[in-house]
């Protein structure tokens, strides 16, 4: 008897669940552009420590990635925010650049955090780009003096969003950008959140409780916990407050995918994002109506099929 009163209390539950109205979104999804603009880049077997500079299979545009025209482009196509690769310097500046060593991109060798943000202002950001195997490279020589601090980015964009990725690792680097998030106001702090090593989303969440963070092991934490019980609509904590990003397969296990797993994390102070830095653009895996973000790595290709379907 026992038995048959579980499992109609059970079955209970779960028509009450079933019945609970589908939450409303609060609004479509966001866009975020891939290190400002990026050139067509084949990614295929390459690794933390690939040089992707002479990856590139074609250029579809004039842009240097983490440079400040790149960024401005990518705003002026539509991106509500742009990620942006930052190291730490040797005078504890914040520059903007993608690779731990100078090697692949530009004219010198070295790695960057052991440079000065004065040196990093001397080099040619666009030297090491190459298309495959051909001996071209078409920016050489157009990057002198591109690499910018972060200081200059959030000064000549006061107003957008950006997505932050620090690429130096340890106690120090920590110690810099929580100086630096200190002297912001929290209008300008709000503008920023984080994405990359564990330890340094730990450390800006400890410091700033609300700014946005994210890493691989949160994800994976928020995530796994919703598989098992997001069925129940109950949210994790862990997905709460945060910038999800999602790879491209990954989101059909999820429950209520898309429109309810959205319209819970917005509710939850969450924006959700599917990872679509492979090229080029897909329409088939744009669900920002359905409120899931695009993380994009081809601006100029979104922009194009807008401007197609118009």
């Amino acid at each position: 008897m026992k038995h048959w009163a579980v499992r109609i209390s059970v079955l209970i539950l779960i028509i009450l669940i079933a019945r609970q109205p589908d939450i409303e979104l609060d609004h479509p999804g966001k866009i975020i552009s891939y290190k400002g603009l990026v050139q067509p880049t084949n990614y295929r077997g390459a690794t933390n420590t690939t040089c992707t500079a002479d990856r590139i299979t074609e250029v579809k545009h004039p842009y240097i990635e983490n440079t400040l025209p790149a960024i401005e482009h990518a705003f002026d196509l539509g991106a509500d925010t742009v990620h942006l690769n930052i190291h730490v310097t040797a005078d504890k500046q914040l520059a903007v650049f993608h690779d731990w060593t100078l090697d692949c991109r530009t004219n010198s060798k070295g790695i960057t955090s052991e440079q000065s943000m004065e040196y990093l202002k001397t080099l040619d950001a666009g030297y090491g780009y190459r298309i495959g195997e051909q001996a071209e490279y078409p920016f050489r020589g157009q990057g002198i003096g591109l690499i910018p601090s972060l200081d200059e980015v959030l000064t000549r964009f006061p107003e957008q969003s950006f997505l932050l990725n620090m690429k130096t690792a340890g106690p120090e680097a920590i110690e810099v950008l929580g100086a630096y998030l200190k002297a912001l106001s929290s209008e300008q702090r709000n503008r920023l959140s984080f994405i990359g090593i564990q330890s340094i989303s730990e450390a800006i969440a400890e410091e700033f409780p609300t700014q946005m963070t994210y890493s691989k092991e949160v994800g994976k934490r928020c995530l796994v916990k919703y598989i098992f019980i997001g069925w129940s609509r109950y949210y994790p904590g862990s997905c709460a407050n945060t910038t999800l990003v999602i790879p491209e397969q990954f989101g059909r296990i999820l429950w209520g995918w898309p429109d309810q797993f959205a319209a819970r994390a917005q509710q939850n102070g969450s924006e959700v994002y599917l990872y679509q830095k492979s090229q080029p653009y897909s329409k088939e895996t744009d669900l920002r109506e359905h409120g899931i973000g695009l993380f994009t790595g081809d601006m100029v290709g979104l922009a194009e099929q807008k401007n197609t379907l118009q």
